[in-house]
């Protein structure tokens, strides 16, 4: 399942990219800021920066969503560079793209890249290669979770050297954001002696797949050089034992979800650059009963107290979430979810002739998603209804996601840094990743309304009755927005301010170790 954020330029919102948005290195490059850049002092260069990394990884290649994830594009930044990066507040700019431009109705868009590009092998990284990225990344055998995207493009021109045009098959003005992830980190196909061929400021040393890879600095960069002379990468999977490799000096960097971290990081003399990445939520098949009713799927909001969950699990670490628009969207205009209230919920339940609903919750079994589902088993106690919870693990998880054979699951994801994607990929009916199978022709219609204006304001009326349907009809809960991000050791310069960003995306060539 693909997790990713696309919108465009901050700077272009207001007109929406009716006029180009000049390329900005600042959402990649930018350190940290302020008192904290001055505390710093120059930037170092040399040496070795030791990141952990969360999860294993089967090859390198952005085929494999694992490598374009959140948590790994610390990875996937050090060897390849995307055509589009996100920024703050939910924004997407032009990174190896010059610009990227629509048509009136937003059905055909125009690419233009940065002259002199190369891959690490020396060869172009021109329109031609990134027609040829799109083209391989969008077969069946590349197997790569973007081909849904990719097959939105009704056809790809080359029609200059560094330009491409793109016309789509229906409107789209989130198009550009598509180019954040796997689809917009150009690469050649990987072989046995070139395991990542990208334009990325590092290139691979050595690599054993699901368990380490060191990078070296690459001389031929187009860009500014990598200030650490080498990056060694290592998949620590277990969160406790990746903190404590932080602290005993294993690790300069890693990645956590864990609000114990989080809270504790000062203490243990570690830095943060942290942000509101992810959004806790709970699935609801709503193609079985008795979810297909949405009273009984009310009264699973009224019985929720969203302020105590927070509290409890995420430790004051995050907050409250109300809805499909996030705290950072462009599109946000005041939310209206309901309030806890324990009463109205039995009393829904029992117009709905469900009064003793009971049903079982999937849930994957990180100590935070197991807490989290206790809290939840609590409080719809509470209300009379009775949750079991199951454990599985995340194969199993995704199987019954996908396959909608479950009643009630939690769900974790980042998706939601981005309104456009968010509200087609999740709740339009003809969607593959509709996980809960709602259907609703009001929301249907205002979220196409949405992806084809390129004009601001109507995109956020229009968002906004989007929204308004998914929260009265309730597919899905809404919980927390959840603080996630890197912890690095104090020796460490050059962490960026990720706390306006819903997709943290940082290139460790940007970080450097204090001597």
């Amino acid at each position: 399942m693909k997790r990713h954020t696309y919108l465009l330029a901050a700077a272009c919102t207001a007109a929406l990219t009716l006029t180009a948005c000049s390329a900005s290195d600042g959402a990649l490059t930018g350190g940290a800021t302020g008192t904290a850049a001055a505390a710093e002092g120059p930037a170092a260069d040399g040496g070795t920066l030791k990141i952990g990394l969360d999860r294993p990884f089967a090859k390198l290649d952005p085929a494999d969503s694992t490598l374009t994830s959140m948590p790994m594009l610390v990875l996937a930044n050090a060897l390849y560079d995307p055509l589009m990066v996100n920024g703050d507040n939910g924004a997407v700019q032009p990174y190896l793209a010059k610009s990227f431009t629509p048509n009136a109705d937003a059905t055909v868009w125009t690419l233009d890249l940065r002259e002199g590009l190369t891959f690490s092998d020396g060869k172009p990284l021109d329109a031609q290669a990134v027609a040829d990225h799109i083209a391989r990344l969008g077969k069946p055998e590349a197997k790569c979770a973007c081909a849904v995207d990719a097959a939105g493009i009704g056809a790809t021109a080359v029609t200059g050297p560094t330009t491409v045009t793109f016309t789509l098959r229906t409107p789209d003005a989130g198009f550009p954001g598509l180019f954040t992830r796997s689809l917009g980190y150009v690469s050649e196909a990987p072989s046995g002696d070139a395991p990542a061929v990208g334009s990325g400021p590092y290139t691979v040393e050595s690599v054993q797949p699901g368990v380490s890879v060191t990078l070296a600095r690459n001389p031929a960069y187009w860009g500014a050089k990598g200030h650490a002379d080498k990056l060694v990468y290592r998949v620590l999977t277990d969160a406790d034992s990746r903190y404590q490799s932080l602290r005993s000096g294993d690790a300069d960097l890693i990645w956590t979800e864990t609000p114990s971290q989080l809270k504790q990081a000062a203490a243990d003399g570690l830095r943060p650059a942290t942000g509101p990445g992810s959004t806790s939520t709970v699935l609801l098949n709503t193609k079985s009963a008795p979810f297909d009713d949405p009273k009984v799927r009310r009264a699973l909001q009224y019985a929720i107290d969203r302020e105590a969950l927070e509290k409890v699990v995420f430790l004051n670490q995050g907050a409250v979430s109300d809805g499909p628009i996030g705290s950072r969207s462009p599109y946000r205009t005041a939310a209206q979810y309901p309030a806890h209230d324990p009463a109205r919920a039995r009393a829904l339940l029992a117009e709905a002739g469900h009064p003793d609903l009971a049903f079982d919750y999937l849930v994957d079994s990180r100590p935070e998603a197991q807490q989290r589902a206790t809290v939840l088993q609590q409080m719809l106690g509470e209300a009379g209804i009775r949750m079991t919870i199951k454990p599985l693990d995340n194969a199993g998880l995704g199987t019954a996601m996908l396959q909608r054979t479950f009643q009630v699951m939690d769900f974790v994801t980042s998706m939601f840094g981005d309104t456009d994607t968010a509200l087609a990929t999740l709740y339009r009916p003809d969607s593959p990743y509709n996980f809960t199978g709602w259907s609703d022709p009001e929301a249907e219609r205002a979220i196409a309304e949405g992806r084809s204006s390129t004009d601001a304001a109507k995109r956020t009326a229009a968002y906004t009755t989007a929204a308004g349907r998914v929260v009265a009809e309730a597919p899905m809960l809404f919980l927390t927005e959840n603080t996630v991000g890197f912890l690095a050791a104090a020796k460490v310069g050059g962490l960026p301010d990720l706390s306006k960003r819903t997709v943290l995306n940082v290139s460790p060539a940007t970080l450097w170790v204090k001597r």
